[in-house]
């Protein structure tokens, strides 16, 4: 409880220091923010700031993904949504490229002002929240029309605002990421071939046991180091949303993309809840709607995304697979029964709202 309180007492007091002009940096490569910079745009030592640097809040707002991938596009088009909507009154900082941290750290630091604003997907918070695995359960989704349908109704609400309170962030708008796929240094076909492949998996429960079901030998390891992973032989593969292989370049080492999409996810913008709620209501208003903006601009332009960037590694040599899909959903009959029983009701919610059944 004393280390609760302490960590509420250095969040209230770093958020009156920083969020009223906070400048800095580190001495990592500066990063550039979005397709169509605000007219205010200045650089602020290792960040883009978007708005006046006088500004009465300016906010530090983090992503782990660097300049033209799609993801970092949006959260500059959050930060220019935020500049044009308040008028000047509220700037931003935006640092790319895990400038100032890891994805743990960075959560783990949004209540000490490390970051105000994070983006990254709602998965990521399982640590904080059990509830948060529902952002990977496997063969949840249909496609891409009906993971949009259940996210941008009352149920993604509530889903998202349930997770946020027992995690305590606050999570804003909804991000399609795209499917999730396997690459992999060798040809895999059937659920059979899957059995002891190594491959890195994010340390993320869900994740984990996912690949354990299907006989896969999942080991947890920080995206940036599996590129040398799969090179050494540590892994033989891993997976991720298709634009994701192709940014981290994994069409160098695994000349096999394998479209299990066997999780469809979200990019949300989180805030420690305590210093969200703190702030002025015409202040939380703009955030959220900035945050609306920047995932409408991000899910208009994932689905295209996608098609592109196969189109891209087929002429890199890499040859893509498709599976039985209907062999691979089997393997998770009772899957979530039998390890979330907690998030039995989401899914059967979940399944009601597929429109394509």
């Amino acid at each position: 409880m004393k280390l609760k309180v302490l960590s509420l007492t250095m969040a209230l007091i770093l958020c009156t220091g920083t969020l009223a002009g906070c400048g800095g940096g580190t001495d990592k490569e500066e990063t550039n923010g979005g397709t169509e910079a605000n007219a205010n745009q200045t650089q602020a030592g290792d960040a883009t700031m978007f708005g006046n640097a006088d500004a009465e809040y300016t906010f530090k707002v983090a992503v782990n993904t660097s300049a033209g991938d799609v993801l970092y596009e949006s959260v500059a088009k959050f930060c220019e949504e935020l500049a044009s909507a308040s008028d000047g009154n509220i700037a931003t900082e935006l640092y790319g490229g895990s400038v100032l941290g890891s994805g743990q750290e960075l959560l783990e630091g949004l209540s000490f002002g490390v970051a105000h604003i994070y983006a990254e997907s709602i998965g990521t918070l399982a640590p904080f929240s059990a509830r948060a695995n529902i952002d990977a359960i496997p063969y949840l989704y249909s496609g891409y029309d009906h993971f949009i349908n259940t996210w941008k109704g009352d149920l993604g609400e509530e889903m998202r605002e349930a997770i946020g309170e027992e995690a305590n962030f606050k999570l804003l708008g909804g991000m399609y990421r795209g499917a999730r796929i396997t690459t992999a240094v060798k040809e895999m076909r059937t659920v059979e071939d899957f059995k002891g492949f190594k491959l890195r998996a994010p340390n993320i429960d869900v994740y984990v046991k996912t690949w354990r079901k299907l006989g896969a030998s999942p080991t947890p390891l920080a995206i940036t180091e599996t590129y040398t992973a799969i090179q050494q032989g540590t892994v033989e593969g891993q997976e991720n949303p298709i634009s994701e292989c192709y940014n981290y370049g994994f069409y160098d080492v695994c000349p096999y993309f394998i479209k299990t999409n066997h999780v469809y996810s979200q990019d949300v913008f989180m805030m420690d809840r305590n210093t969200y709620n703190e702030l002025p209501e015409n202040v939380q208003t703009m955030i959220a709607d900035a945050a609306v903006v920047a995932s409408e601009y991000r899910n208009a332009l994932m689905k295209d995304r996608e098609a592109e960037v196969e189109e891209k590694v087929i002429e890199k040599g890499v040859t893509i697979i498709e599976v039985d899909m209907k062999e691979f959903i089997s393997k998770f009959d009772g899957f979530v029964e039998e390890v979330y029983p907690d998030l039995v009701d989401w899914t059967n919610e979940i399944k009601t709202l597929d429109i394509s059944a």
